[in-house]
């Protein structure tokens, strides 16, 4: 059985997404710990989670490529990353909201002003909108920092 090579990009964004996704989880988990998960203002946290890990997928991607980042393959990385973090963890909140704790669903329907027409399915596709467009505003931002361009080696500032 020929064993399948994925691209550089699919790879760290597959093992960054994963990663992102078990942060998630556990910030999840350390919340229900203290007893704060039906805070959701607290999900605010979760773009500094996000940031973190599109942060470290590109810089891998740089290091892996020798510092020359193409614009697009770096932005693809931060996106793919965001998407499959994100996907992920979102099918660990349906998991939790319907099998672990459906009482948790219950009260975020009694917590929000729309909650009477909220279903685990929309708070889901919620979950995958906010992070799939939090990922692409990050990995744009990065990639403004990361572009060529932008970049100033050492030997250009001591040159001068």
């Amino acid at each position: 059985m020929k064993k399948i090579e994925f691209p550089l990009v699919e790879r760290l964004a597959i093992r960054y997404g994963i990663l992102m996704t078990l942060a998630l989880i556990g910030f999840f988990m350390l919340m229900k710990a203290f007893g704060l998960e039906h805070h959701l203002e607290l999900r605010a946290f979760n773009i500094f989670i996000l940031f973190s890990f599109v942060l470290m997928a590109v810089k891998a991607y740089r290091r892996r490529r020798n510092y020359r980042t193409p614009y697009f393959s770096g932005l693809g990385v931060g996106v793919l990353t965001t998407i499959i973090g994100t996907v992920l963890f979102a099918m660990f909140v349906l998991l939790y909201l319907t099998v672990i704790s459906p009482e948790f669903m219950a009260q975020i329907k009694s917590q929000e002003p729309f909650g009477d027409f909220l279903t685990p399915l929309l708070v889901v596709l919620t979950i995958i909108i906010e992070g799939t467009a939090s990922g692409i505003l990050v990995s744009y931002a990065l990639m403004q920092y990361f572009r060529p361009d932008h970049l100033v080696t050492s030997s250009e500032i001591f040159n001068n």
